[in-house]
Order: C-alpha cells, then structure tokens, then sequence
C-alpha cells in the first residue's frame, strides 16, 4: 500500500500509540530538577536541559504517516532507539519509518 492512498488523520488520538496526532509534547525525565529532552542539532544525541517557554527545539509531535516521534524544530528527523531498538541511548536520524 502507498503512503499517498493511506487515509490518516491529521488530529486526535491515536489509540494504538496513546499518542496525540501532531499536537506538540514535551519529553519530561522523572530525574530531579524534571529536565526536558531537547534536541540539540543534527544527528546528536538529545540532551537533557532546562525547560524553556515556547522553545521548539524541546517540542515534539507523533506524526501519524510515519508512526515516529518527530522533533517540532528539525521535522525531518525523529527519535530512534539505538542498537535497533535494543539500546538505552536514543539519537536523532532522518525519517526512515522503522519503528521496534
């Protein structure tokens, strides 16, 4: 089946992810201080910093096309565990709608 004559929809919940379709989120750790997961460039690692108001770089969406959780500033990349989902680091990479 072709991406184009898949029917998605562009809001609400997906229930099989528990995701929100497109609605902006932020990635909280349970750590103490409650860091933000921010992407800092490229095919980095993401970081762990200070939350700021409104900083898109701290902003990510579910896109529904794709299945993956895509960053709000750089929308062509996603998260992608490491190790082919077998790994504790997550890094940044183009889209390339694998998912474990």
């Amino acid at each position: 089946m072709y991406v184009d004559t898949v029917k998605t929809e562009t809001k609400g919940l997906n229930e099989e992810f528990g995701f929100h379709i497109n609605r902006p989120f932020y990635l909280v750790s349970e750590l103490p201080f409650n860091r933000i997961l921010e992407m800092t460039g490229g095919n980095q690692v993401p970081k762990l910093k200070r939350w700021r108001n409104n900083a898109r770089n701290q902003q990510w969406f579910f896109d529904e096309v794709t299945k993956t959780i895509r960053s709000n500033y750089w929308k062509n990349y996603c998260i992608e565990i490491d190790g082919s989902g077998n790994g504790r680091w997550l890094r940044n990479r183009g889209i390339n709608s694998r998912w474990w």
